[in-house]
């Protein structure tokens, strides 16, 4: 057994290199490690034809090198069940204050092997941490906390009838490379700090024979080719008495190290509601011409919104043709789509056009005459296709017309021109700005087209620093057009909306009502609970909308976008939309959108343009009530929510600070109320009590 120990961690590993003893010196809660992981490590690599050969931590000779606070483990060459292969590898853990950092070298020695998967660290596993049934918070888009995580994990299928495991692929549904364990005031952070984003796995995995307990770990593709020696990237793990913000800070303040950051356009920065509408869906129903442009933003003010987002404004319609998109004259040709988007800009509005980034069509002219070299291609050497059906109401086109896209490899020079100049193409049409799908996510595709010019060379590194090139690309471009034409993209994640003004949030919703007391009631229940602030907390300069492909907003979801700092969205797509929009079925709901909406823009001083610092020195004796806390110079908002189906009292403070006003939809005053009524939203403004002295 091998110990390091400072004034914070004591730490044991095997000769193996696994973890057995992880104890916070300061907590008193003793060793948190119930059984060691089965490995400490698993590689996978090719060797001529055989993508699979396998190496397990278990089956490895190691020599153990013991420094004060460092441990080394070395292989000089790594087993597997058919033998010896030719590689050589260095895992290591040293303790650093409060972090117990894991890294590892890869050395390969072999000219025809190539190393895929690297697994490691493996930590675990983990019953409790201080007596209780952990939660799991994990960066799925904007964020999940899943509850007693050791019961979800055994109600998993096995995999391979022997792991029952929770995977998420970053930079895709992952948003960020950091998960934790949460019991009481006990958290384990696990983090991988990483300035050059590999394609990753996030895995968290149980035990079938076992059940309850908790194993964390990522699955890199660091893609080590023949004679090259790779360092891994730190994996900080951190077992403090305290919140989970202070793991968070961690992984913030080193991913900002390299993260760019520029200046958003004001609009953009103002904006509450981004009205999506298709205009001409992907079978050629036609539903929104050019001339009812104004009339959509009308729409878009009735319900709190005011930006206008069109896609399926070409004349192929949605998802259909791209990247050859043209004007469409039946609805109203090039003169009438720009005398009406400076009409709604003369109302005061503003408007975004559709492009697509990452799909190809493959019946398109585009592809047919050469775009097909710019796919990104598998290792059986064929695209990766995807396909997407728009159908709403035809049975016959909902099953047998899927429309086949290729994906396109955004390490290609090419690709990454083109996409530049379709910002100028559509920016004729005088836009505020554009939105280009998918490229802000999406599986991170390995390319193994060697005619493409990958970062290093590594198929795992295509699309992610092709796609941050990429973005770079069009974020420069957005603004040579002009200082206030922005850049809009899908989906959540820390390496890639860096590049963007705006976010349209995918899987950015409220869960069930109530589900947090429910659980915080009932410590054993397991429950997945939209636990938006892991994402918020760490990157809040990121500007998010709620995504909402309905032709309304319910209230709750306007109450979850206004607590924690999203915009609206809501979404035009279909026929049975525009005759219920037009119908105006849901009146109700559109008049307390607007109602918030207006509420929100009373303190957009605080609200839009102060930092998010979610509960970080908040008092709040009532955690039914979600309170979340948005600070600029010397005041600070809270925004209330009673998320529940009961009456709740409103119990909070904000140590320093002074209460400026309470407000609601229904007025305000300079006093809290005793209680807030089931689903009931306010804000309270608090000022530095120093600010005058």
């Amino acid at each position: 057994m091998y110990e390091l120990k400072n004034d914070h961690l004591t730490v044991c590993f095997d000769g193996q290199g696994r973890l057995t003893w992880l104890e916070n010196n300061r907590a008193g809660h003793g060793n948190v490690v119930a059984a060691s992981a089965e490995d400490s490590f698993k590689l996978v690599y090719r060797q001529g034809g055989n993508w699979e050969n396998v190496v397990l931590g278990r089956d490895q000779q190691v020599r153990v090198v013991q420094q004060a606070d460092r441990l080394e483990f070395r292989i000089d060459q790594a087993k597997t069940p058919e033998g010896d292969a030719p590689i050589a590898l260095v895992l290591t853990a040293c303790l650093q204050g409060e972090d117990l950092v894991f890294g590892a070298t890869i050395r390969n020695d072999s000219p025809d092997a190539l190393v895929t998967d690297f697994y490691y660290p493996q930590a675990g596993a983990f019953r409790t941490l201080a007596g209780g049934k952990p939660a799991l918070l994990w960066p799925y888009q904007s964020g999940v906390k899943i509850t007693n995580i050791g019961e979800r994990l055994a109600a998993l299928p096995p995999v391979r009838e022997e792991h029952n495991a929770l995977c998420m692929t970053y930079h895709h549904m992952g948003s960020m490379q950091w998960m934790a364990l949460v019991d009481g005031t006990e958290t384990l952070y696990l983090g991988v700090h990483d300035d050059k984003p590999y394609a990753s796995e996030l895995r968290v995995v149980g035990r079938p024979d076992d059940s309850g307990v908790v194993t964390l770990g990522f699955d890199r593709l660091p893609f080590v080719a023949g004679d090259e020696t790779w360092v891994s990237p730190d994996t900080v793990l951190k077992l403090y008495t305290g919140s989970w913000h202070r793991g968070a800070d961690d992984y913030a303040r080193f991913a900002n190290r390299t993260r760019p950051h520029h200046a958003k356009p004001r609009w953009i920065e103002d904006m509450q509601g981004y009205f999506l509408v298709i205009n001409k869906q992907q079978y050629g129903h036609e539903m929104w011409p050019y001339d009812t442009l104004p009339e959509l933003y009308q729409r878009a003010l009735e319900h709190g919104c005011d930006v206008l987002g069109l896609f399926g404004w070409y004349d192929s319609g949605h998802d259909n043709q791209y990247p050859d998109l043209e004007v469409s004259e039946s609805l109203g040709g090039a003169d009438t789509l720009k005398a009406n988007i400076k009409a709604v800009q003369q109302a005061g509005g503003h408007v975004t056009l559709y492009l697509q980034g990452h799909l190809i069509d493959v019946t398109s002219p585009f592809y047919k005459n050469g775009g097909h070299r710019f796919e990104i291609k598998s290792l059986w050497g064929t695209p990766y296709y995807e396909q997407y059906n728009k159908s709403h109401d035809s049975a016959f086109l909902k099953n047998y017309t899927r429309k086949t896209f290729a994906t396109a490899c955004p390490a290609c020079p090419e690709w990454r021109d083109l996409m530049r100049d379709k910002a100028n193409w559509a920016a004729a049409f005088g836009p505020d700005g554009v939105l280009y799908d998918q490229i802000g996510g999406i599986p991170p595709y390995p390319c193994f087209d060697d005619s493409h010019p990958h970062d290093e060379n590594k198929p795992s590194l295509n699309m992610t620093r092709g796609r941050q090139f990429l973005m770079s690309g069009i974020l420069e471009r957005a603004r040579e057009i002009g200082p206030d034409f922005a850049f809009l993209t899908e989906n959540i994640t820390d390496a890639y909306s860096a590049y963007v003004d705006c976010l349209h949030g995918i899987y950015a919703h409220p869960s069930r009502a109530g589900d947090r007391r429910d659980c915080r009631l009932d410590p054993d229940r397991s429950e997945e609970l939209n636990y938006p602030e892991l994402f918020r907390y760490c990157f809040p300069d990121v500007i998010v909308t709620v995504r909402n492909p309905k032709p309304y907003l319910t209230p709750r979801f306007v109450n979850y976008a206004f607590t924690f700092g999203f915009r609206f969205e809501m979404e035009l797509r279909y026929r049975e939309d525009v005759r219920e929009i037009k119908a105006d079925a849901w009146p109700e709901w559109r008049q307390y959108a607007k109602a918030v909406s207006a509420l929100r823009r009373q303190h957009w001083d605080l609200l839009g343009h102060g930092r998010y610092t979610d509960e970080r020195d908040l008092v709040n004796q009532n955690p039914d009530v979600i309170a979340r806390a948005f600070a600029k110079d010397s005041q600070v908002a809270v925004a209330c929510w009673n998320d529940t189906n009961e009456t709740q009292p409103l119990a909070i403070a904000l140590p320093g600070y002074a209460l400026k006003s309470w407000s609601t939809i229904d007025g305000s005053g300079d006093q809290l109320p005793a209680a807030l009524k089931a689903q009931e939203i306010g804000i309270a403004v608090y000022e530095r009590k120093d600010t005058h002295v």
